[in-house]
């Protein structure tokens, strides 16, 4: 990317405490909006506020468009993996699962990313290191899903889970395409990102779109996690991993559960299971394992 290098210097530790505020509070904000309004409404009303903000931003500022077709496609799959589909995806199963769980899902997207980059990223391989971190991480997901989610695959619940991880696993792969993209400017990658999600969501989102008028403070929620959580989210997101590393990155994932379990708690009155508690710890110290267990961190 062509962001200056932030190595891991102040500015960076201030993107990634913003990432885990605004992420770590949305989940429940979300969760607040479809109990209002048709899940496809609210997510495409993200992306499509995000879209509002970043794209007429990144033509303002005259950012330098991607060259080549390697960039314009790494552009238009990050609009699917990063945004359009595990938005929507995730967006539905709020309408099931607590919001604390969800932050526990997320949780497990440096998890996920140990096996994809073994495959796909050259000098990542899943060393002894590496593959202990990931079966204590990958036992604490088991245990996240649960018995029931197998056995009840048709159930909404059992579906939403299967959400929440399918939504997990995008977030992973996306991390690696964005890490090894072609140097493109952050701003114009996140507007092209996003202008791909928003042809993607609209037509669901006018389908669903309700009949009623929409309460304002839905309008407030969508707007904040429009712009904020999704538009500033996705820039940011993006400079961190490309200019501090994925593995910086991924330390967002062992604060945002905790922030997202203490706001669904304190504000929502959510009740986490014990077992989604020790599956979090799992996951955490899988992921803590994998990424720290040896003295070589890879970049």
């Amino acid at each position: 990317m062509s962001a200056p290098s932030l190595s891991r210097s102040p500015a960076a530790y201030a993107m990634l405490v913003t990432l885990i505020l605004v992420w770590g509070t949305a989940f429940y904000l979300v969760k607040i909006a479809v109990e209002a309004v048709h899940p496809s409404a609210v997510a495409a009303a993200r992306v499509l506020f995000a879209a509002a903000v970043v794209i007429p931003f990144a033509i303002l500022t005259k950012r330098d468009l991607p060259k080549g077709a390697r960039r314009w496609l790494t552009c238009g799959i990050a609009g699917v993996l990063s945004l359009a589909l595990p938005i929507t995806l995730l967006t539905w199963a709020q309408q099931f699962v607590p919001s604390g769980v969800v932050g526990i899902y997320m949780a497990a997207i440096p998890l996920l990313v140990l096996p994809l980059a073994h495959i796909f990223s050259p000098g990542e391989e899943m060393t002894r290191t590496k593959l202990v971190g990931f079966i204590i991480g990958f036992v604490g997901l088991l245990l996240l899903i649960g018995f029931e989610t197998v056995t009840l695959l048709g159930s909404a619940n059992g579906l939403a889970q299967l959400a929440c991880l399918a939504t997990a696993l995008c977030y992973a792969t996306s991390s690696l395409i964005i890490r090894r993209a072609p140097k493109t400017d952050p701003i114009a990658f996140s507007a092209i990102a996003l202008f791909v999600a928003s042809l993607l969501v609209l037509p669901l989102g006018i389908t669903h779109w309700p009949t009623e008028p929409i309460p304002a403070y839905v309008w407030t929620i969508m707007i904040w996690v429009g712009v904020i959580a999704t538009g500033l989210a996705m820039v940011l997101r993006v400079v961190v991993i490309s200019t501090a590393g994925s593995v910086f990155m991924s330390i967002a994932g062992y604060f945002l559960p905790i922030i997202a379990l203490l706001v669904g708690t304190i504000f929502g009155a959510e009740e986490i299971g014990f077992s989604d508690l020790i599956a979090c710890v799992l996951i955490l110290s899988g992921v803590a394992y994998a990424q720290f267990g040896s003295k070589r961190v890879p970049q």
